[in-house]
């Protein structure tokens, strides 16, 4: 008999006035969940077609199972979570905030728009009006700090690995549809396309590659994947800085320095969300998707110790990650290369880094101070991704929409993992 998965949290946080949905594309393993009978039952809430839905009105905590059937009701899978409700309180003391992750937190938005729903008194939604409530960072986004650094892995934020390359140039004409092809440099090293800017572009090693840096004057020529692929002419290059923890003076990463440093006063909550970068190498690797999931896991430990080590009483928030396209935007981005061309291998990817972070969070030397976000479920990827329109075959003038973006989403993408990060910190500023 076919088996599915329902992947669940222990809970989901959620808030009072707060329309919370969960989508079922998030948290079923199956390339296309919708061929099965889903059923969610709770005593709050209401089980939609794609997603299940509860605005609630009072705190409280609910059950819900989310089940899912085949042909005459056969169960072929099914999980529980509890709906943890919250009102929205003003913090006892001063909060401060750091939120860390790779090129999807790199511009900031996420982080900025759950300040945005703690601090604001107007804004749709509109935001509770809480004060010292402070996000910080080196990074900006107006009033918010963070850090953010594209194509960051877990051990980037905790070792002084080679590199990538940032380069200006101004007559560039890439787009988001090039974002992740690759180039070569004129000693034939492969760099990829990771962040885009009106006035420069932001390169990975590929393969994580040891090749020297290109220098002014030099040109980039297409090598796979990209849509606008005339040659790069790099005006200026600089190799990217190392981890914005790291001390110089005693050659470790220390929390601690690093607030002193800036000026920033402490951590109370460190949210961190990682994971989808060095896929490719793992599958070259051989490396299975639980093995990557539990290796990255380990990389995980070391930097919640490191939080923990510096300030006893923080809070650390392990988020998941976002999805892939369903639609086509990981061939735009990858070609059809394995494994990142196959956008169901790594949305299981998605849902077994779930399921490893919430194992391994519950852990004694954990428990007390470490907790999993789910983000997947909380998260339409069918509806927040990239997209173009264009012709549904060479010879017809009918079009479709397609996706032009593997993983990075749209602003209203953004805005759905602050939801889940602004529902999550109201719970965790109670406990402070």
């Amino acid at each position: 008999m076919e088996k599915i998965s329902v992947v669940l949290p222990d809970k989901y946080s959620l808030v009072v006035g707060d329309t919370f949905q969960l989508f079922y594309r998030g948290v079923i393993s199956a390339p296309n969940p919708y061929i099965y009978d889903i059923v969610s039952v709770c005593e709050k809430g209401k089980n939609r077609p794609r997603y299940f839905e509860f605005t609630p009105e009072q705190e409280g905590k609910y059950k819900l199972t989310i089940s899912v059937y085949g042909p005459e009701k056969v169960l072929l899978g099914q999980g529980s979570t509890i709906l943890d409700v919250a009102m929205p309180t003003q913090p006892s003391k001063p909060v401060n905030v750091l939120c860390v992750g790779s090129s999807t937190t790199a511009g900031g938005q996420w982080p900025s728009e759950a300040q945005r729903r703690l601090i604001a008194n107007d804004g749709e939604p509109k935001g509770n009006g809480l004060k010292d409530i402070n996000f910080i960072g080196t990074c900006r986004k107006g009033i918010t700090g963070y850090e953010g650094y594209g194509g960051w892995r877990w051990d980037s934020y905790y070792t002084t690995a080679v590199g990538a390359m940032w380069a200006v140039c101004n007559t560039h004409n890439k787009t988001i549809e090039d974002q992740h092809s690759l180039w070569q440099d004129e000693k034939g090293n492969i760099w990829q396309l990771e962040t885009l800017a009106r006035e420069w572009l932001k390169f990975n090693r590929y393969m994580q590659h040891k090749g020297d840096m290109p220098k002014a004057g030099d040109t980039l020529t297409h090598y796979k994947n990209a849509t606008n692929s005339e040659p790069i002419v790099l005006e200026k290059t600089s190799e990217e800085k190392k981890s914005p923890f790291y001390d110089d003076e005693s050659g470790k990463v220390d929390f601690k320095k690093y607030c002193d440093r800036h000026g920033f006063g402490g951590i109370d909550v460190f949210y961190i969300m990682l994971g989808g970068n060095g896929t490719v190498e793992a599958y070259e690797a051989g490396l299975s998707i639980r093995d990557l999931c539990l290796e990255n896991a380990e990389k995980a430990k070391i930097i919640t110790r490191l939080v923990h080590k510096s300030y006893p009483n923080a809070r650390v928030r392990i988020m998941g990650m976002m999805q892939a396209s369903v639609n086509g935007g990981c061939g735009t981005s990858y070609g059809a290369i394995m494994p990142a061309c196959d956008f169901n291998r790594y949305n299981c990817y998605v849902l077994e880094t779930n399921k490893v972070h919430q194992e391994w969070v519950k852990l004694p030397e954990f428990k007390d101070y470490v907790e999993f976000v789910n983000i997947s479920g909380q998260y339409d990827v069918e509806n927040v991704m990239p997209v173009i329109e264009v012709p549904v075959n060479t010879r017809s003038k009918k079009t479709e929409i397609i996706g032009i973006n593997g993983l990075h989403p749209t602003d209203e993408g953004y805005m759905m993992v602050a939801d889940a990060v602004y529902r999550n910190l109201v719970h965790t500023i109670k406990e402070l």
